[in-house]
């Protein structure tokens, strides 16, 4: 991505959430029916999926939502220049927030996610080895989802 893209991406981000800076260490607002997946453009509809990932940006840190996991990945893999600060996602029981990093994630062709990744987060190993095996699901971290694999 040259410059000019990453400033436009910025300028919206700015638009979109105001002119201040993000807090890394918050999970980001994600406006339910309202928000908008800067990957793939949908409209965040189903909160047990939506993820974020904070940027530094020209105006400090910025939250990058998107409405899937996949559409996560599929933006970090093409975008590699941005500097990524931290990462949100919700968990897929109880749609508290973690951080990505620290998390667990299953993925089964069973579970329907809104952009196909089949990939439902937890906050804890146990609960995820519970979810996983009451539907025959894998239990990966975030390094281990590959884009072009499925289950």
């Amino acid at each position: 991505m040259n410059k000019l893209t990453l400033s436009l991406i910025t300028a919206s981000l700015a638009f979109v959430y105001g002119c201040g800076e993000t807090d890394p260490d918050a999970p980001p607002n994600i406006l339910l029916g309202d928000s908008v997946c800067i990957e793939c453009g949908m409209i965040v509809s189903d909160e047990r999926f939506g993820t974020a990932t904070i940027v530094e940006g020209d105006r400090g840190s910025q939250p990058l939502i998107f409405d899937d996991f996949n559409c996560q990945k599929i933006f970090e893999h093409k975008h590699p220049e941005v500097m990524i600060i931290t990462r949100w996602s919700r968990d897929y029981e109880t749609l508290s927030w973690f951080h990505t990093d620290e998390g667990w994630f299953v993925q089964s062709m069973q579970i329907r996610s809104p952009m196909a990744s089949k990939v439902a987060g937890f906050e804890t190993l146990e609960r995820a080895e519970v979810f996983a095996d009451s539907i025959e699901g894998e239990v990966i971290t975030f390094d281990d989802y590959d884009i072009a694999s499925e289950p």
